[in-house]
């Protein structure tokens, strides 16, 4: 294994050595050599003594004196090859997450939180996740997973599909964090694009089976529609209505975020991809990790909200696609009678159209606090930026009533236009900033 307990501290030899230059490095390493032969390096684990090893066979590391290792060293060296391939980030981010879980032992006695190697040395597993926890009994391997990539990627899928599949012979239910390079999102089209290695990482929590109970709702309110096609979304083929999770974790020094995915994976076959249920959201470290029966994982009052605005997404579509078809069958009426009568209008004009929509564009409860405060911080999307212009349009002399001036407004307006690049959105703010 590459550490040892030195003068007191836990020195990992190769960290040690990166330190130094390549002329130096046989100096530094026959210096520790001789300390060892000296009984200065002890294993951290049973308290033995260790030797440092320098062969061409094997790369630089300490070993016990023959027939005198230990269980938990052999299970340290197991868990450092299958963590071989991560990236420097994976030990900073398993660090962080294992000291936000460590310390709520204290003040949980039905929780225990330990490196999984170290936590399973004795049962001499085959693999290990780089966190145990138990609840009350409930199991929980915490992964993090750095490096996913193209190159390698059926290695990567081969490795986690083997992890899930044995923690969860074992008992234990699976947490995974993804690293934060790997997000590839495209909301504007509810697309998640993703490696193949990403499908084995979508979990599914109390939060998902949540969205599930929604979802069949609104196919049970609407069985004539497709929930995906609503929003424009290409799917692959016929896709199961499953919600899934996905996790990423976002790095700044020794500070850590993670953004949250609601999803529902397209069919297994390139490109990889998912349809987003969500825009996703940021949780700190202190939010996302709480444990309850569960690690929450969620802003529960966020997903509740985005439950309503899927929801509301929903029917405003359904509303659009009906208002639409009703707006043709008029048209075609018109024009037939026009034709039997010998006059040449050839369409209703798209001002008149226009103007028709306007009567549903917008529900009678429509928010235009919350549309504004959404508008301020740059997250309004299209139907609700549709619907903030048909309320102005016909209410903007009422703004006092929610405490709004129309100047305020406008300039949010100029602010937006200012920064945001979606054209759904934008010809809907130049509408509003036209309004007289």
């Amino acid at each position: 294994m590459d550490i040892a307990m030195y003068e007191g501290e836990l020195l990992n030899i190769t960290s040690e050595l990166s330190r130094y230059e390549e002329s130096e490095k046989e100096r530094v390493i026959d210096k520790f050599k001789k300390a060892a032969e000296k009984k200065a390096m002890t294993c951290p684990y049973c308290h033995e003594q260790l030797l440092l090893r320098a062969g061409e066979i094997r790369d630089i590391h300490f070993a016990h004196l023959s027939g005198k290792t230990c269980q938990e060293s052999r299970a340290y060296d197991t868990y450092n090859r299958q963590t071989a391939r991560e990236s420097q980030k994976h030990n900073v981010i398993k660090e962080i997450i294992y000291n936000e879980l460590k310390g709520q032992e204290l003040i949980r006695p039905d929780l225990k939180v330990e490196y999984g190697y170290k936590e399973k040395a004795t049962e001499k597993w085959s693999q290990y996740p780089d966190i145990y926890v138990n609840k009350n009994g409930r199991e929980f391997a915490v992964s993090i997973i750095t490096n996913v990539h193209q190159i390698g990627d059926q290695k990567v899928v081969k490795a986690i599909n083997s992890r899930n599949k044995y923690f969860a012979g074992k008992g234990l239910e699976t947490i995974w964090f993804v690293e934060d390079r790997e997000l590839a999102d495209d909301y504007e089209r509810r697309v998640l694009h993703l490696w193949e290695a990403e499908y084995g990482l979508a979990i599914k929590t109390e939060e998902d089976h949540k969205w599930d109970k929604l979802l069949q709702e609104l196919y049970d309110e609407f069985p004539e529609y497709n929930l995906y096609t609503l929003f424009g979304y290409k799917a692959h083929g016929t896709m199961k209505s499953d919600v899934r999770s996905l996790y990423y974790v976002h790095t700044v020094g020794d500070e850590i975020t993670f953004s949250v995915y609601r999803l529902i994976l397209d069919q297994m076959r390139s490109p990889f991809r998912a349809f987003a249920l969500t825009k996703g959201y940021r949780m700190n470290i202190s939010q996302a990790l709480v444990i309850r029966d569960e690690i929450l994982l969620s802003d529960k009052d966020q997903e509740d909200r985005n439950r309503t605005e899927f929801a509301n997404q929903v029917l405003l579509q359904i509303n659009t696609i009906q208002r639409e078809a009703s707006l043709r069958d008029q048209h075609t009426d018109a024009d037939n009678e026009q034709m039997e009568n010998g006059y040449n209008y050839s369409e209703l004009t798209r001002q008149t159209i226009k103007e028709a929509a306007a009567t549903t564009a917008y529900s009678p409860d429509f928010d235009v606090v919350a549309s504004i405060a959404n508008l301020k911080i740059l997250t309004i999307v299209p139907y609700e930026v549709e619907s903030l212009y048909w309320f102005l349009k016909r209410h903007k002399d009422e703004l006092g009533d929610y405490g709004l001036t129309w100047l305020e407004v406008k300039k949010w307006v100029l602010y937006a236009l200012g920064r945001v690049n979606d054209p759904n959105i934008r010809k809907w703010l130049v509408d509003i900033e036209e309004i007289r």
